[in-house]
């Protein structure tokens, strides 16, 4: 098992700090959590270090990414084989049946009302106290703010582990119309890239949350899945995902899955399309108000409509400088 980290919180740099309370519309809504130097709601600070405490099962299926790479559309994927196919089941929401284990830091403001009625307590708790076994949990926590008790003596990872990634382009795209979407985010695409490249943006460096998943990419209890292979050849991932699963799926099974999975059943698809819970939050009139969906395109490339030549040539100069070296690359 990895040393343990000591875990602190400390009050964002002013030019920084302004910003994100501006463009979240709340005073004091970040905090730096260390280490990493991540990027968190500061409702995180009440979570934290239970979260880091932990108990991890061998049976438990961990669903990690980093915001916006897909991972809603991966993680119903995996609930479903891990589930036999339990599309019934599938109907009550994501958010629920496999929750963000870091949920309550993030459902605060607007949100509140639903989160208390639904969660009843903390995320850790509904994870430690109400989820059936085995256990389908998600996080977008980097490796280091997961619970100390998912590595082994050895390093290696005591559950199941599925990481999502996609290529930061199309992922920061996507951020920001979630942000927008779901947290009321003030602020243009380009202020929110640029704190995305400064390491600023909520959920903190998106290289060193990708690259400790990446590292780990060998490790028996761990699987690395791209966005674009899902896009490019969804059965081929469903397979790939159902035996590292210890699942067999037939070729029906597969092909009914991937109907399941497709991008027009998945963004009308209520009980992961996030639109019951903005009802709840915001009222039934918040989506007609704006062309806004939480999934949204579902695109490879599309950044490609957002950043200016000078801005996609920065982007390219800094992915390359975390990239060199480790192996990955992204379309």
């Amino acid at each position: 098992m990895r040393m343990r980290p000591m875990l602190t919180f400390s009050k964002l740099d002013p030019e920084t700090g302004d910003l994100l309370d501006r463009m979240f519309d709340k005073k004091d809504c970040m905090v730096e959590i260390n280490p990493g130097r991540v990027i968190l709601p500061a409702d995180y600070t009440t979570i934290g270090q239970d979260i880091l405490d932990m108990e991890v099962m061998d049976t438990d299926v961990w669903m990690c990414s980093y915001p916006r790479t897909g991972s809603t559309w991966c993680q119903e994927m995996v609930w479903l084989i891990g589930h036999d196919l339990d599309y019934e089941g599938a109907r009550s929401l994501q958010q629920i049946r496999c929750p963000l284990v870091e949920l309550s830091c993030i459902m605060v403001a607007g949100h509140a009302t639903w989160y208390k009625e639904s969660v009843q307590g903390t995320s850790v708790d509904l994870v430690k106290n109400r989820l059936p076994y085995p256990r389908y949990i998600r996080s977008h926590l980097p490796w280091d703010l997961l619970p100390m008790d998912i590595e082994r003596e050895d390093g290696t990872a005591k559950s199941k582990v599925i990481y999502t990634s996609r290529n930061p382009k199309d992922m920061v795209v996507s951020y920001y119309h979630y942000c927008t979407l779901v947290h009321g985010l003030k602020g243009t695409f380009e202020e929110f890239c640029d704190l995305f490249m400064r390491d600023r943006a909520p959920f903190g460096p998106v290289w060193n949350h990708i690259l400790g998943f990446w590292r780990r990419r060998n490790d028996p209890n761990v699987l690395f899945i791209k966005f674009e292979e899902m896009k490019h050849d969804l059965p081929s991932v469903i397979k790939k995902t159902a035996e590292f699963l210890n699942k067999d799926l037939s070729d029906i099974q597969v092909e009914k899955l991937c109907e399941h999975l497709s991008f027009q059943n998945m963004k009308t698809n209520r009980a992961v399309n996030l639109e019951a819970i903005l009802e709840k939050s915001f009222g039934t009139s918040y989506l007609e108000s704006t062309d806004l969906r939480f999934i949204r395109k579902g695109e490879i490339g599309d950044w490609k409509n957002y950043m200016s030549e000078d801005l996609s040539n920065r982007f390219d100069d800094w992915a390359e400088q975390h990239l060199k070296g480790t192996e990955l690359s992204f379309e």
